[in-house]
C-alpha cells in the first residue's frame, strides 16, 4: 500500500474519470491522420496520469516513451477532444503537462557534445589572423 497526500491526490482529478469512450480519439485531426502512429488524447490523458501519480514509479520510463514526434507531438492543439468529452474532462491540458513534463526532463546529447568541442578548440588558430 503507497500513502498518498490530499495535494497529490487532488492533482489526479480529471484524469482517472476517463472512462476511454475513444470520443476524444475520434473527434481529432491528428489521430484521422496518424492512427497506427499518434498514441492520441485518450492514451496521453492516461500516460500523464500515471505519469503524474507521486506512488508511480516508473515516472522517468514513462516520459521516456511518450517522448517521440509521432507519439506525443502530434497533438497541435485543436481542443476537439476537450469539446466532445462526455465526462467534461480535458485531454488537451493534460497533453500540454506532459509535454512540460518532457521538456523539463529532457537533456539535449548533441548541445554537450557540441559545447565540449568548442571548448576544446579556444588554442586552435582560426585562419583569420592571415587576412
Amino acid at each position: 500500500e503507497y500513502f498518498q497526500s490530499k495535494e497529490d491526490r487532488a492533482k489526479l482529478d480529471g484524469m482517472y474519470e476517463c472512462i476511454l469512450c475513444a470520443c476524444c480519439m475520434t473527434s481529432c485531426p491528428s489521430y484521422w491522420w496518424n492512427p497506427e502512429y499518434y498514441l492520441g488524447p485518450a492514451v496521453l490523458l492516461q500516460a500523464y496520469r500515471w505519469i503524474s501519480d507521486s506512488r508511480d514509479q516508473f515516472t522517468e520510463e514513462r516520459l521516456a516513451w511518450v517522448n517521440d514526434t509521432m507519439k506525443l507531438y502530434r497533438c497541435h492543439g485543436i481542443m476537439n477532444c476537450t469539446a466532445c468529452c462526455p465526462k467534461g474532462l480535458d485531454p488537451a491540458k493534460a497533453i500540454v503537462h506532459l509535454k512540460a513534463e518532457v521538456a523539463a526532463t529532457y537533456t539535449d546529447g548533441w548541445k554537450n557534445i557540441m559545447t565540449e568541442q568548442i571548448s576544446n578548440n579556444k588554442g586552435r588558430e582560426s585562419g583569420m589572423m592571415y587576412m
